[in-house]
């Protein structure tokens, strides 16, 4: 024998399944929106917040070592002029003696600036709606060619302060020995 089950009790079993399914739908769902709305939490905006500021302080330090590489580039010019003259005056005392060392640290000096300009042009400012994994990578990333830029400028520095003390050397006693032969 079959048994038979009233429709009426199937459809309500199936009107119970279908309003658990929807209830329990609506509560993912409901989930769902309620994360995805909530956005970075207070620490990823805190690391965020972090390294944009040490991005920013350390762009704002190389810009200000930009000036001091102009200074250095109008001291390379006149350390440049100076050896020309001496030269001219004093072509024997000077033989073998070259700008070669000067001219090298204002190439330098030329290359680091041009990586400035150039990762000036390519640089994204900081995006806190952007999603925290790719905010973080593009500071750390900046942070990196910004410490590279830094190596940069120091070398450049170096080269240069470098020539002109060797160059300010050899004037002086170029001046010294020539100051003796008159006396």
């Amino acid at each position: 024998m079959h048994r038979v089950v009233p429709t009426l009790e199937i459809l309500t079993f199936l009107e119970v399944r279908m309003k658990n399914a929807l209830i329990a739908l609506t509560l993912v769902v409901a989930v769902a929106v309620l994360l995805a709305g909530c956005g970075k939490s207070e620490e990823m905006k805190k690391i965020e917040t972090a390294l944009n500021t040490e991005v920013m302080a350390k762009h704002d330090e190389l810009m200000k070592s930009m000036a001091g590489l102009e200074d250095l580039t109008a001291q390379i010019t006149t350390a440049v002029a100076k050896h020309d003259e001496l030269v001219a005056k004093y072509p024997k005392e000077t033989t073998g003696h070259t700008t070669a060392d000067l001219v090298a640290a204002q190439e330098k000096i030329t290359a680091a600036k041009t990586a400035m300009e150039e990762w000036m042009k390519g640089f994204k400012p900081y995006d806190p709606e952007g999603k925290h994994e790719a905010v973080v990578a593009g500071l750390t990333a900046t942070k990196d060619a910004l410490a590279g830029l830094e190596k940069q400028f120091a070398e450049a520095t170096t080269a240069a302060k470098d020539a002109l003390a060797s160059h300010t050397k050899t004037a002086d006693d170029l001046m010294a020995k020539v100051a003796k032969k008159k006396r």
